[in-house]
C-alpha cells in the first residue's frame, strides 16, 4: 500500500470509527427498536378504538354518573316531548308536581296558572306561575325539596310579601326543562 494513502487513512480513523459505529446503531435500531415502536403504535390505535386513551389530551369527555343519571331521568323521546308539550300534558305534570310538593311542606296554593311552552332544538321548557301562602321556613324547605327532587325545575323569579295574617304570600314563576332524546340515543 502506498505510504501516503496509508498515512491519510491513519489520520482519518476517527471518521471511519464513527461511520462504523453509526452503521451498528442504525442496524440495531432497524432490527430492535423499530418493530417495538410499530407494535406500540398499533396497540395505542387499538386501545383508542376500544375507547381507552393514554394521553390526557385525548381522553374522551364523559359525564359524571350523577349528572348522566339526572339528564337521563329528565329526558323523553323527541316526538313524545313535542306531543305532550302541544297537548298541555307537560304543563299539567309540572303543576301537579308543584302542588304535591307545596302541600307536603304545609303550604297553601292560592292560584296556579300555566305559562308558555317553549320548544327548543334539544329540549322543551314548560313554565307556570303560582301564588302560595306560606311561612319563610316552609319556603326554604320547598327549595330544599326541589333541589333534592332530581328534576330540572328552576325558580325563574319570586317575590315573598308579608300578609296581614302573619304569613307571607309567595309569588313564584317556575320553569322545568325536559330534554329531548334522539332516536339513536339509548
Amino acid at each position: 500500500m502506498n505510504p501516503i494513502v496509508r498515512e491519510a487513512l491513519r489520520r482519518q480513523w476517527p471518521l471511519f470509527g464513527a461511520l462504523g459505529l453509526f452503521l451498528v446503531f442504525a442496524l440495531a435500531h432497524t432490527l430492535t427498536f423499530l418493530p417495538t415502536a410499530t407494535r406500540y403504535e398499533s396497540t395505542l390505535k387499538r386501545a383508542g378504538e376500544m375507547g381507552l386513551a393514554f394521553d390526557p389530551d385525548q381522553m374522551p369527555q364523559t359525564l359524571p354518573p350523577r349528572v348522566f343519571a339526572l339528564l337521563a331521568d329528565n329526558a323523553i323521546p323527541a316526538a313524545v316531548a313535542t306531543e305532550r308539550a302541544a297537548s298541555g300534558a307537560l304543563t299539567a305534570n309540572l303543576l301537579d308536581d308543584l302542588n304535591k310538593r307545596v302541600a307536603a311542606n304545609g303550604m297553601e296554593v292560592l292560584v296556579t296558572e300555566p305559562g308558555p311552552v317553549t320548544q327548543l332544538p334539544h329540549s322543551v321548557q314548560v313554565r307556570a306561575h303560582l301564588k302560595i301562602r306560606c311561612r319563610y321556613p316552609q319556603f326554604t324547605a320547598l327549595l330544599g325539596d326541589l333541589g333534592r327532587s332530581g328534576s330540572l325545575i328552576a325558580f325563574d323569579r319570586f317575590t315573598l310579601l308579608p300578609n296581614e295574617s302573619g304569613t307571607e304570600i309567595l309569588e313564584v314563576w317556575v320553569s322545568r326543562s325536559i330534554l329531548k332524546q334522539d332516536e339513536r340515543t339509548p
